[in-house]
């Protein structure tokens, strides 16, 4: 009885030895994941650049830019040592990145102003394409073109109204984008100056709480919340916007102008982490002359025009390299035959900017520019596989029950056997018949079949007991 009790059935279950993750306690395990909260290369007297780290930033923009837009930028890689890991949500600093139809907010100087530079830059273009086609060795080919859509970027001087005053607040570089719906003819181009749209496309600094696991290997972060707020600021973070930079740029005095100046941004909601020295919320913060610098690059890098033939074919350029991108996401992709719609475009356009926007926080949370702070690494929780015994309490009860009800069954038994001096091998009539031999059911009666033994039992009590003196059979009506 005892063996079939711990091998049976309900035994195996009722007791399960299960392998499941749980975390980890070994030292040798490590879960880590970059973020950034601050941004700032000063060293108390001048902007200690890492070599190299202008062209890091510029990778990270082309890195976005030419992210086609049903493609997204992965972000910051974890360091999982097991293939399994978790973080509680995390705040960091970031860069997000918007768009605006301005031609739709129909402000009538602000869309002179545009078509006024637009104009200039289009001068500029198509002349320098001509004398460069000519020298370059592919004048033929240039003058073959008849029609192109013309694709001008430049900045914007000052704040247009169409984000609100908390990203204006936070902007690092604020560009517009001047394009067609239709290519104009290259020998009469200014001719469809009314024809042009304008966009506009702006990056600003802002924080974001993440979430990140890795599971089976794949890494997996998600973005929570954002906040584009500043705690108390008088300090723009554009370039273009602030008279003092240039100048002191170049006198080489920007840091009698700036010093240590900073940006402090409040933190994003539904972070869980804190300073544990005062139990305050984190702060994260801008260097000023920094962020200038940074957006003197990306300002850069954001002026551009070119000109694309029928089937989207690059014809002339001059500028930083983005407006290709840009230009696609508006007119279509190379081959195209049609221009996407308003509504797609405007989409385009935005993906461009989230995966610009995201490369360009990944350069942050990876960078030199974060510092070396124990803050800029967030420690999750490893979990490995580990194997547990584990008791299913439903089982068990059923044991319990069965063995109860054995334990009645046996003294009821021998508490019979033991009133009647003698023990009841089988009281059951039929189970006793059939148990029987041929020449003994010839003795008490030939009953046939296995309807004819049903039949007798029901005319018949019929048991085997066994005493003293050995087994006995009993008949009775």
């Amino acid at each position: 009885m005892l063996s079939a009790l711990f091998t049976s059935t309900l035994t195996q279950q009722a007791v399960t030895y299960d392998v499941v993750s749980a975390e980890s306690n070994s030292p040798f395990d490590v879960a880590t994941v970059d973020r950034a909260t601050v941004f700032s290369v000063y060293n108390g007297g001048r902007l200690n650049i890492t070599p190299y780290d202008t062209l890091r930033e510029q990778r990270s923009i082309f890195q976005g830019v030419f992210t086609p837009p049903v493609e997204a930028v992965v972000d910051v890689k974890p360091d999982c040592s097991s293939g399994d890991c978790a973080w509680l949500p995390y705040g960091s600093l970031a860069i997000c990145g918007g768009v605006a139809n301005l031609t739709a907010m129909n402000d009538t100087a602000l869309l002179t102003t545009l078509r006024n530079t637009t104009l200039e830059r289009m001068r500029g273009l198509f002349g320098t394409s001509n004398i460069t086609a000519g020298s370059a060795g592919y004048g033929q080919f240039y003058f073959a073109i008849s029609e192109t859509f013309p694709i001008v970027m430049g900045l914007l001087e000052k704040p247009t109204g169409a984000f609100n005053s908390s990203v204006t607040e936070l902007i690092a570089s604020d560009s517009f984008i001047a394009y067609t719906d239709a290519p104009v003819n290259i020998s009469s181009p200014f001719d469809s100056m009314s024809a042009i749209k304008y966009l506009e496309v702006a990056f600003w600094w802002c924080t974001k709480t993440y979430e990140t696991k890795v599971s089976q290997g794949k890494a997996t972060t998600t973005e929570l919340s954002t906040l584009t707020k500043a705690r108390q600021s008088t300090n723009t973070l554009n370039i273009a916007w602030d008279p003092k930079f240039y100048p002191c740029y170049s006198a080489n005095q920007c840091n009698q102008t700036y010093g240590d100046t900073e940006v402090v941004l409040e933190p994003p909601p539904g972070t869980n982490t804190t300073k544990s020295s005062q139990k305050q919320p984190e702060s994260y913060v801008v260097h000023l002359w920094t962020g200038l610098t940074a957006s003197m690059l990306l300002a850069s890098t954001m002026l551009d025009s070119l000109l694309l033939d029928r089937t989207r074919g690059v014809v002339a350029s001059n500028g930083g390299g983005v407006a290709k991108a840009f230009g696609f996401s508006l007119v279509g992709d190379f081959l195209a035959t049609e221009v996407p719609s308003p509504e797609a475009q405007l989409d385009n356009v935005q993906t461009v900017m989230d995966n610009t926007a995201r490369a360009l926080t990944n350069m942050l949370r990876q960078g030199t520019t974060r510092l070396n702070r124990p803050e800029s690494v967030v420690t999750g929780t490893v979990f490995t596989p580990q194997s547990f015994i584990k008791v299913h309490w439903a089982w068990v009860s059923m044991l319990a029950v069965q063995l109860l009800l054995t334990a009645v069954f046996l003294i009821f038994t021998v508490t019979k056997t033991y009133k009647l001096r003698m023990q009841v091998i089988k009281n059951s009539s039929l189970a006793t018949l059939c148990a029987l031999d041929e020449t003994t059911r010839q003795q008490i009666g030939s009953f046939g079949d296995l309807d004819g033994i049903t039949r007798k039992a029901k005319d018949l009590e019929v048991r085997l007991e066994r005493d003293e003196k050995g087994v006995a059979l009993w008949l009775g009506r």
